[in-house]
């Protein structure tokens, strides 16, 4: 999916070919600015995901007093777009979700002592190793991070040599290219409604002259509904599905 099939689709759905819009700029360009708004609407409830490694050793902060308090720009990587939101995981290669119990601490059971055979002993050994073990799972400090905007984030309780995992929710490009092809419909209706009150809005009020002005006129009146139908179809998509810490649930 890319912008210039994006605006061929629309400009023929609505007619836009078989009439001349009176805009200093080329009607693609009109349409490709219209529909980059499109892109960052789209963008609040269908984020581009993406991952990135680093060390923490690599990092950069905005200065030396944001450093010691752990907090670092994120890798370049993940801010080609604009980001929305981040977190951060020890990467150990397993999923994030599973992994806050796992760096905390480890797993270790009471010595018994070679040749122990009384199952009271091995009993009371196992027993008090789950002991400690769940002692120190519910007192030790997993690794966390806070998301602080402008494409900074602060760590808390990763080790210095720790090599970390960015997942982070973005914009999607301007382009459309990094819109999937399985939302193509979904985004298509959003940029249409778009292109529909913007282009309402626009010539509405315009003095055009000539025998274009009242095919013009005729077919902007029936965008006029276009700015409503764009808020249900958003205020739709708010109550369908959401952005959360973890994942997003969506309904596409």
């Amino acid at each position: 999916m890319n912008i210039t099939d994006v605006i061929r689709d629309i400009k023929m759905s609505l007619g836009l070919e078989t009439i001349a819009l009176p805009f200093d700029k080329p009607t693609e360009i009109v349409l490709k600015e219209i529909i980059q708004m499109s892109v960052r609407t789209f963008s609040q409830f269908k984020p581009l995901i993406r991952e990135g490694y680093e060390s923490r050793k690599n990092l950069r902060s905005p200065d030396e007093q944001s450093k010691r308090m752990g907090i670092y720009i994120l890798p370049a990587s993940l801010t080609v777009t604009p980001v929305q939101y981040a977190d951060a995981y020890m990467a150990n290669g397993e999923d994030p979700k599973e992994q806050a119990a796992v760096n905390v601490f480890t797993v270790g059971t009471p010595f018994v002592g070679f040749g122990s055979y009384y199952p009271q002993d091995i009993i009371n050994a196992t027993s008090m190793g789950a002991a400690i073990n769940k002692y120190s799972g519910v007192t030790a400090k997993p690794q966390t991070s806070k998301w602080l905007g402008y494409n900074r984030i602060q760590l808390f309780e990763f080790p210095d040599n720790a090599y970390i995992k960015f997942v982070a929710k973005c914009d999607h490009d301007l382009s459309c290219e990094t819109i999937p092809i399985t939302c193509r419909e979904s985004f298509m209706e959003l940029a249409s409604l778009d292109v529909k009150r913007t282009l309402y809005s626009m010539l509405k009020n315009m003095n055009t002259v000539g025998s274009a002005f009242k095919e013009i006129q005729l077919r902007i009146d029936d965008w006029s509904g276009a700015e409503s139908e764009r808020k249900q179809l958003v205020d739709s998509w708010t109550s369908s599905f959401h952005i959360d810490d973890l994942d997003l649930v969506q309904f596409f």
